[in-house]
């Protein structure tokens, strides 16, 4: 990325656009009313698909992703997948307690949320979409040509493309640009990597300068992946920050949006974690996201709780900061299945 090059009139002009090719595909089989078996694709797996009929409505685009870029590294991708592996179990709880309320935060992009009501209404489901499509990207492996992941990013992009669709037809303001445009597309990766990152460190763990550019890279790939323009796609941890914290100038503030959001995901956590975690929710929370941030989403601090929250996670920080990183994929696996049984 050329960080000179991420000028605010650029991503002014990043907040007019979507993802073409996928917002045409989706246009195309609306205008031809293929909308009933369009959907039959989001609940096939990748072999499925493969078995359809070559002219199955989004088919051909599930099957066709980007083309290879010019920096693809096989052995970065795996090594940024092996990262994921190793923090599995401390990644999945960041993307819940850390990443999709830092996305809250984010005017006018949280609209778009807030407007789709499966995902207000559902933050349960939400998350576990969440949990699939990482799973799904970062297993290694996953991201080879003709494999599961790039079949998971090919949907992803469809639904936003669904999302954009519905939304610009309903209660949309133009002024606030594209649902899913660029930016906020960009912003989202950089909440599923970067401000991850930051929560390792802040969970104690210690990951090399080079283990977190391997993760930021296999994130790169991710985004190319999902049509966001390259040159909001970091290949440093620097230019990672540089990008955070201008989108984070541009579009953090206080919102209705983002306070409704916030207080449906912490319901739901209080709704399903046993009771002595279930009473600290939105204290983890602010843990993780800090005062600021936490402010601008409705979460107000708690001194008795949060000085709770502090000293639990000083402990256990102090505990990561000696543990040696293993293999964590098949306890992963073995909570996600019994998630996906409860739902």
């Amino acid at each position: 990325m050329k960080s000179l090059n991420v000028s605010t009139t650029y991503l002014n002009k990043q907040r007019q656009l979507g993802d073409q090719p996928a917002d045409n595909t989706v246009y195309q089989i609306f205008k031809k009313n293929q909308q009933t078996e369009f959907y039959k694709l989001f609940s096939l797996s990748g072999n499925e698909i493969l078995d359809l009929k070559g002219n199955h409505p989004g088919r051909e685009f599930l099957l066709s992703p980007r083309h290879t870029p010019t920096w693809y590294d096989e052995e970065r991708i795996l090594r940024g997948q092996n990262i994921f592996s190793n923090y599995a179990l401390p990644i999945m709880t960041l993307l819940g307690l850390m990443s999709l309320p830092y996305c809250y935060a984010a005017s006018p992009g949280n609209k778009a949320l807030y407007l789709t009501e499966k995902m207000r209404k559902s933050p349960g489901k939400r998350l576990a979409e969440t949990g699939e499509f990482t799973i799904s990207v970062l297993r290694t492996g996953n991201l080879r040509s003709g494999q599961s992941g790039l079949i998971q990013i090919g949907k992803t992009r469809l639904i936003h493309a669904m999302a954009r669709y519905y939304l610009q037809r309903g209660a949309w303001d133009k002024s606030w640009g594209v649902p899913i445009n660029q930016e906020d597309l960009a912003g989202t990766n950089m909440a599923f990597s970067y401000v991850i990152l930051l929560g390792l460190q802040r969970s104690g763990y210690i990951l090399s300068d080079k283990e977190k550019e391997d993760y930021l890279y296999v994130w790169k790939y991710i985004g190319y992946q999902l049509g966001i323009d390259e040159a909001l796609l970091p290949d440093t941890f620097k230019e990672a920050r540089l990008l955070s914290e201008k989108i984070k100038v541009r579009n953090f503030k206080k919102t209705e949006e983002g306070i409704v959001l916030t207080k449906e995901l912490v319901n739901y956590y209080e709704s399903v974690l046993p009771r002595q975690q279930a009473l600290f929710a939105s204290s983890q929370i602010r843990y993780f996201l800090g005062d600021e941030v936490s402010a601008m989403i409705g979460l107000h601090g708690n001194s008795i709780k949060d000085a709770l929250v502090g000293l639990t996670s000083s402990f256990n920080e102090l505990q990561n900061l000696f543990s040696l990183p293993k293999n964590q994929m098949s306890q992963l696996m073995a909570n996600y299945q019994a998630m996906k049984a409860k739902r």
